[in-house]
Order: structure tokens, then sequence, then C-alpha cells
């Protein structure tokens, strides 16, 4: 092929990148608007030219995703992407997406790093990653279920616990007492939800097993809800403060980095 071919070829491809981008970041934008929007509205929003804008929303409406009214000349978004958003979460891959951030989070600490989801009120411990070094007794076992107060995993997810949800909690499950050191009384948890909520991890200090600490962090869906919770668990001799620290700023990161490909931003 001739060089011009193959700038022309070039060009073209940066052509049709730069139109995938602007439809991208017009569909983008409509999502953010809560009612029906005028063409010039849009176009200023988006710092695009109205005919550019129009071309796009045009392509749009050919293919169902938006609709236009005759009669106030304004646009709106149709429910085909909220289809497209539920077979895409339906046929969302989870638990492998998520378990290769424990494998990365043991292989570095070289700890036992677990992945954890609520069922019933309750953690259940979906993925393992054992440590080499040692592992621990018998906590931290696929299909394991742990009680959500007095776990670091449990109370990640207890952040989506609305006032009314933690008295259902307290009813149904009670908050027992597993060592010294459980939350036992509602008034405590709750200044423990606020705490995570503020630090943006939570903190198991031999509260479900005697001799254990863990270090545990959200990860949020798109819809900002908590979904699962990742965590590394050793004993208090080998997580000391310093260590305690250390792996903290590294979980905050997976945090991120996880709840990033879940669809949170």
């Amino acid at each position: 092929m001739k060089d011009g071919g193959l700038w022309q070829m070039r060009n073209e491809g940066i052509k049709k990148n730069q139109s995938l981008r602007k439809a991208l970041l017009i569909l983008e934008e409509m999502t953010k608007i809560e009612s029906p929007f005028r063409l010039q509205d849009l176009s200023v929003r988006l710092s695009m030219s109205p005919s550019t804008v129009s071309r796009f929303l045009n392509t749009f409406i050919d293919f169902g995703y938006i609709r236009k009214e005759p009669s106030t000349a304004s646009y709106y978004l149709t429910l085909k992407l909220a289809g497209l958003g539920a077979h895409t979460r339906a046929n969302f891959p989870f638990q492998q997406i998520l378990t290769k951030y424990i494998r990365e989070i043991s292989k570095h600490f070289n700890e036992t790093a677990s992945l954890c989801v609520e069922n019933d009120m309750q953690m259940v411990y979906i993925a393992t990653e054992e440590s080499q070094r040692h592992i621990l007794k018998n906590l931290k076992r696929i299909g394991h279920v742990a009680p959500i107060h007095a776990t670091g995993v449990g109370k990640c997810h207890l952040l989506n616990y609305s006032e009314a949800k933690l008295y259902e909690l307290v009813e149904k499950k009670g908050l027992p007492r597993l060592t010294d050191h459980t939350i036992v009384s509602i008034e405590d948890l709750r200044k423990e939800i606020e705490n995570v909520k503020q630090q943006g991890y939570a903190l198991d200090n031999e509260e479900c097993e005697l001799g254990v600490r863990c270090v545990a962090v959200p990860i949020r869906d798109y819809t900002g809800t908590v979904v699962a919770a990742v965590s590394v668990s050793a004993s208090v001799i080998d997580l000391d403060k310093k260590r305690t620290d250390e792996i903290i700023q590294y979980m905050l990161d997976i945090k991120k980095r996880a709840s990033s490909e879940m669809g949170w931003e």
C-alpha cells in the first residue's frame, strides 16, 4: 500500500475515534439532565456546535436511545440504556473481577486475603487467598458465614444500612459477644459505622476471633452501594500498628481501583 493510503487510513481512524468520543460525551451528559432538554442547552453544556450535537442526537434517535418531543422540540432518553445496563449487570463477572484483587493483596503482604458479600444479614466468604507463611485457624474458608457486626467486612456492608435496617439487624440476629472486644450495643455499633464511613476502611481488632486482626475496605458498584468487601487478616503480632497502617494505605488504593471497575466514580 502506498504511503498516501496508509496516511488516509490512519487519519480516518483518528476521525472515527473522535466521533466515538463525542458520541459518548453527549450520551453521558444526557444521563445527568433530569428533565427533557433542548438542543441549544445541551450544546452549551458540552461546548459543541448545535449542528454537531444535532447530528449525533439524530443517530441516537435512529437507534432508539433518544426521543424528540415534537411540540417542544425537546429531547429525552428512553429506557433502552437501562435495558443494556440490566443485561450488563446480569452478565458481569463479579467474583472473577474482584478475586484478582485478593490475590494481589495476599501476594503483596504474604497474608490471608478474602472477598466477602452479605447474605441474610451475615457475611459469606466467597473467595480466599491463603497466606503462604501461615494459615489462620478456620475463619477464612470459602462458604464460611460470619456475623456482620463483629467483622471488618461486615462493618463495610453496614454502610448500606439505614437506621431502621440497623434495628432490624439487632432484632433478628442480635449482637452476640464473640470475644471481650466484640461490639454488643447498637450505640457503639452506630459510632463504629460512622468511623468506617469517615475513614474509608474498617478494622476488626480481635472482635470475631481472639488473636486475629483484620483490615477491610468496601467495594461499591455504579450506584454507590457496597456490594462486596475485601480484607486482610493476620495475627495481632504480625499486624502491629506500623504494618496495619501500611496495609490500610494499600487497601484504600485497592478500594478505589476495584470500585472503579464496578462502575463507581
